[in-house]
């Protein structure tokens, strides 16, 4: 896997999120209450954050 840097908006099912806290595999993801998107929610590994933000992702 490499490291890139995306808009959130970009994130897929399979992504694993670098961030402070270490790594968050994306289970699922709820657009819903846009423009905020949040991974895994309602588990403990859940995050969330803006449409527009960039994250660290590891993809193949």
């Amino acid at each position: 896997m490499h490291e890139t840097h995306i808009a959130a908006d970009d994130l897929r099912i399979g992504d694993v999120i670098v961030h402070d806290g270490g790594v968050t595999t994306v289970r699922e993801l709820d657009r819903s209450q846009s423009p905020t998107i949040v991974t895994n929610p309602g588990q403990p590994d859940e995050v969330s954050g803006y449409l527009w933000q960039h994250v660290t992702v590891q993809r193949d």
